[in-house]
């Protein structure tokens, strides 16, 4: 990338960035979509905003101002340690920036070496921005050592601001556990690998009398995990004819008038997306089918419950300090049997992992890092692949219709600028979520565990 196209890229992306703060702005202050931009003070019982004589830009100062302390009480701990986060990083970028800046910049720009290996090579291959970077610097000068000086110094930086950053982060965490606002999850713990049920017992029986013999004071109950699908496509089925039903009965309130009081009742045809087979009165259609649902689902409820339960289970303690205890503690002499661990959120459970016993838990783990090992070593050779293709001279050679176009100045200009950066951002916006789908193979029972592993693979990479 030569200078002009670095200028182009740069002030393109501040047009963008202009562009996107309006269109948030004029969004967010939109009634229909308080909702949207404002769902935890409405939550709250809170205006979406304090003021109502509110500035197009009033959101980005209250941004910038508004404390720790606010964003708790307003959004919670998560996002006061997405902002820990920002602010890490920001702390390193400014403060490398302010030391190397000043200091790598004459170093490199200043040595003559450029000159004589843009004699050398082919045209375009050094450009004006190698001529700022390590590049420029003649083959064994004492220049060097600023650059390496520099390396350690922002190294020994960012393991400073990231110790700082998670010593903060947990000292968050072990406040927002402390206060007395409780969570049913913090009450339960997750157990897996359950053995089979013993002859005369149901498993809920087994888990019940299992953990009221270790915890006879603290135990409260069990909910055994079981196999919803059939159960789940009902409830769906049942939910979308509800749906439909409430949506009629709107269409036929609205169309009584004072000319027409009874009335026109919607009809749609039962085929293929609607457009074909029988014409029915949608509301009696509705009606009978929820009719018909109902009981279908009260008894695969009651079979579910009792045909297929699963062995895996949450328990429930009346102490938080019995689950967290409970959790951290061995309760079988065989490794691969009552499996405990600490209870997400119910909307964060995986339920289909939930099954998986433990020995097929731990090959799945070691197939998964074996395929990322292969990816750590491998994923070079497309990322090479697509900046090679994206270039301007191979699209010429692969596309020749488009040479008239991409030469004229200002097109190329732009290309040169966005087409390598969008092929890269787009293969690696792939990249989490194909480790996301990794993580999710191993058989973690929890969304939140799953991105905390995905984050620990793409760091690797």
């Amino acid at each position: 990338m030569d200078f002009s196209s670095f200028l182009t890229s740069l002030a393109t992306s501040c047009i963008i960035f202009v562009i996107l703060m309006l269109v948030f702005s004029w969004l967010s202050k939109k009634p229909s979509n308080h909702v949207v931009y404002y769902p935890n003070r409405i939550l709250k019982g809170l205006e979406p905003y304090d003021s109502p004589r509110r500035s197009t830009f009033a959101w980005v100062k209250e941004a910038c101002t508004s404390t720790e302390a606010d964003i708790i009480s307003i959004s919670g701990v998560d996002t006061a340690v997405y902002f820990v986060f920002l602010s890490t990083v920001l702390g390193i970028l400014t403060l490398s920036g302010l030391v190397l800046l000043p200091v790598l910049l004459p170093v490199s720009s200043t040595d003559k070496a450029g000159t004589k290996i843009a004699q050398t090579i082919s045209k375009g291959a050094f450009n004006d921005l190698d001529k700022l970077s390590m590049a420029n610097v003649e083959e064994k000068s004492p220049r060097l050592w600023a650059f390496l000086i520099s390396t350690y110094l922002v190294s020994f930086f960012t393991f400073y601001m990231l110790w700082k950053a998670y010593k903060h982060v947990t000292e968050l965490r072990a406040t927002a556990l402390s206060t007395p606002e409780v969570k049913p999850e913090q009450f339960a713990i997750l157990v897996r690998d359950i053995p089979a049920v013993p002859q005369g017992q149901t498993r809920k029986e087994q888990i019940d009398s299992y953990f009221r013999t270790i915890y006879p004071e603290t135990f409260y109950r069990s909910i055994v995990a079981t196999d919803n699908k059939e159960v789940n496509k009902i409830w769906e089925e049942l939910e979308g004819y509800k749906t439909k039903l409430a949506h009629a009965e709107a269409i036929f309130a609205a169309s009584k008038s004072t000319g027409k009081p009874e009335g026109g009742r919607p009809m749609n045809k039962i085929g293929f997306l609607g457009l074909m087979g029988k014409k029915v009165d949608t509301i009696n259609y509705c009606n009978d089918k929820i009719t018909e649902l109902v009981p279908k689902l009260e008894s695969e409820q009651k079979n579910t419950v009792k045909e297929k339960q699963q062995a895996s289970a949450l328990v429930f303690f009346n102490s938080r300090v019995a689950a967290v205890s409970a959790a951290q503690t061995i309760h079988a002499k065989m490794v691969d049997t009552w499996t405990v661990d600490e209870a997400p959120e119910p909307r964060q459970i995986i339920w289909s992992n939930l099954p998986m016993k433990f020995y097929q838990r731990q090959i799945r783990a070691d197939i998964i890092y074996v395929i990322v090992v292969l990816t750590i070593f491998f994923y070079m050779i497309p990322i090479g692949l697509i900046s090679a293709f994206t270039t301007l001279l191979n699209l010429k050679k692969l596309l020749p219709f488009i040479k008239p176009v991409v030469d004229i100045p200002a097109i190329k200009t732009v290309l040169e600028a966005y087409l390598p950066q969008i092929a890269l951002i787009v293969f690696l916006a792939l990249l989490p979520k194909f480790l996301m789908f990794l993580s999710k193979a191993e058989g973690i029972p929890s969304k939140s565990h799953a991105i905390r592993a995905t984050s620990g693979k793409y760091f690797i990479l």
